[in-house]
């Protein structure tokens, strides 16, 4: 392996104190970063052997084994030098390198994916250990039926959520390496479980927002009506008996009123009755919806030659 000169890399002499070499590290470390030098293709290389140099010289057990052996110095048995793959690489606070510690990294522009990948955030790291990013808002669809989007409802909901690696604690990497099991990305997929209130009045496609997640809305089709909005449609079916001399019809409402319904003599097919504010509730600064009554009319069938005598009579009367 070729000799690397670290005390060159860093700038300082075979002398200098720990002070010094974390010194010169900080001020190299802050004119080669990536973020800094945009568009320098050799700015990565550099900052990597920065890196390097620091990690070697400062451990007084690999800095004394590098100042004794050179270059042959990891067959001594390294405690945690480059490429170690140990868990006890050294941790760094990067946290003013771009501002001071107050954590000013706008002013520098963000970390690079670079700096992310091999760092896994320390950048944004403070002396208490990595803090995790915000998660992204999680959107899911949630189905409700009529009824509970009458009334309201509840939903246990397991959502997708990042969590710190437990191998590098949020690092990226260990030693000089890669975490193999986060793959430097310093978190792994969890998830987290969430118990969210779905308010009454919701319509489809409504979006509810609750502890960080958006549900989006979606009623399920039922059988006996018909949505429109806020406005809800039922098709009642009477006969040709009821629609001619008049009847009355009586049903649940989804919200679970019964109603009952007179249907006025000589109503004709498609005919429709408003129930004004029985549909969908007022919600979101938006009033109820009204429940019409669509009736559908049935003819007789099978009918008796008695029957079909006075049908016929009946259209001789008409005609």
């Amino acid at each position: 392996m070729d000799f690397k000169d670290y005390y060159k890399t860093l700038g300082v002499s075979k002398t200098a104190t720990e002070k010094e070499i974390k010194s010169a590290y900080r001020k190299l470390a802050r004119e080669n970063h990536p973020d800094v030098n945009s568009g320098d293709k050799g700015a990565e290389k550099r900052f990597q052997e920065i890196n390097e140099a620091y990690e070697v010289l400062s451990d007084a057990d690999n800095r004394k084994k590098y100042d004794q052996l050179g270059s042959q110095w990891r067959n001594a048995g390294s405690r945690r030098g480059p490429g170690s793959g140990g868990s006890g690489g050294v941790e760094f606070d990067f946290s003013d390198l771009f501002g001071g510690a107050g954590g000013h990294q706008e002013a520098a522009g963000g970390f690079s994916s670079f700096f992310e990948r091999f760092f896994g955030g320390a950048g944004r790291q403070t002396r208490g250990g990595p803090q995790p990013q915000p998660e992204q808002p999680a959107s899911v669809e949630v189905e409700v039926s009529l009824a509970e989007a009458y009334s309201g409802t509840t939903r246990q909901l397991e959502i997708a959520s990042p969590q710190v690696c437990p191998q590098c604690r949020g690092a990226g990497v260990i030693g000089n390496g890669i975490c193999p099991i986060c793959r430097g990305a310093g978190r792994q997929q969890g998830t987290r479980r969430l118990e969210v209130r779905i308010p009454a009045g919701v319509t489809q496609g409504s979006k509810v927002k609750a502890q960080g997640v958006t549900m989006v809305i979606n009623i399920r089709p039922d059988p006996d009506y018909e949505i429109k909005g806020r406005d809800v449609i039922r098709k009642t079916a009477v006969d040709l008996y009821g629609a001619v001399l008049g009847t009355e019809v009586s049903f649940r409402t989804p919200s679970g009123k019964e109603v009952s319904l007179k249907v006025p003599p000589e109503s004709q097919n498609g005919r429709s009755f408003r129930l004004s504010g029985q549909g969908l509730p007022a919600a979101a600064g938006k009033q109820a919806g009204d429940l019409y009554v669509k009736l559908e009319v049935s003819l007789p069938t099978r009918l008796t030659a008695r029957e079909k005598e006075l049908f016929e009579e009946l259209a001789r009367l008409r005609a």
